[in-house]
């Protein structure tokens, strides 16, 4: 049983082991695709923690944004993402949250798109600290109950479910375009604190992870101007 209780909220996607889940026969994989903006921008962070299908869960396929949210560090020393206005339950809408900066001159968060197998998802919500019996959300929280099935309970992340622009595809995304309006717009899981929206500094162990992170995604066409004006406020060069 995977399990992440006995974890620190803040330390419960960096801990191992984590059990493998069943491997499903054949591979299984959601309609939508995963939306990486922290450390998980490296494929090979991905790789190392994708146990069941690595070399297809772990290869990234396209570099995309969310328009109008915010990438910041938040006060657990992780990476987060505020979502854009309109879209946000209370803690998002609340005076810590309004000090959050603009993600850069395109307003908008970059990440790496994935195509997990759904072991693979399991795994990654393990690490993410995800509440998997969280309650269900309600139609009065803010946020449709498409976009955010539950609340975030005692977890570190929830999981949210939204459209991302495709700013560019990499090799090996033939078979995902179809998910998507016409291979722009692409239905995307992405991990939100909704809890911790306080700008912080990373942790120190964090920052070598973010380094790899940040040269890695800027290798597969993330631009370095985004990264130098968003990421670099929060996170040192090594």
């Amino acid at each position: 049983m995977l399990s992440n209780s006995t974890l620190e909220p803040a330390e419960r996607h960096t801990k191992l082991p984590i059990p493998t889940p069943p491997i499903t026969k054949p591979p299984q994989y959601p309609k939508y695709l995963y939306f990486a903006y922290g450390s998980n921008l490296s494929p090979a962070q991905m790789k190392s923690r994708c146990r069941i299908n690595p070399t297809h869960s772990a290869t990234p396929l396209a570099i995309a944004t969310l328009p109008s949210w915010r990438w910041l560090i938040c006060e657990a020393g992780y990476a987060n993402v505020l979502p854009r206005p309109g879209l946000r339950v209370a803690n998002q809408d609340s005076e810590n949250a309004h000090k959050i900066p603009i993600s850069g001159a395109e307003d908008a968060v970059y990440g790496v798109l994935y195509q997990m197998d759904i072991g693979d998802e399991r795994i990654l919500d393990v690490y993410e600290g995800v509440d998997t019996c969280a309650a269900n959300a309600k139609a009065g929280d803010g946020v449709p109950i498409s976009v955010r099935p539950k609340v975030q309970g005692n977890g570190s992340y929830n999981k949210w479910f939204v459209e991302a622009d495709v700013v560019k595809w990499l090799d090996g995304a033939e078979g995902v375009k179809g998910l998507g309006d016409k291979g722009r717009k692409m239905p995307v899981l992405v991990y939100v604190d909704e809890n911790c929206v306080r700008l912080a500094e990373p942790k120190f162990e964090y920052i070598a992870r973010m380094n790899r992170a940040i040269r890695e995604s800027v290798d597969l066409g993330v631009p370095i101007e985004w990264v130098e004006e968003v990421m670099r406020k929060f996170i040192p060069r090594e």
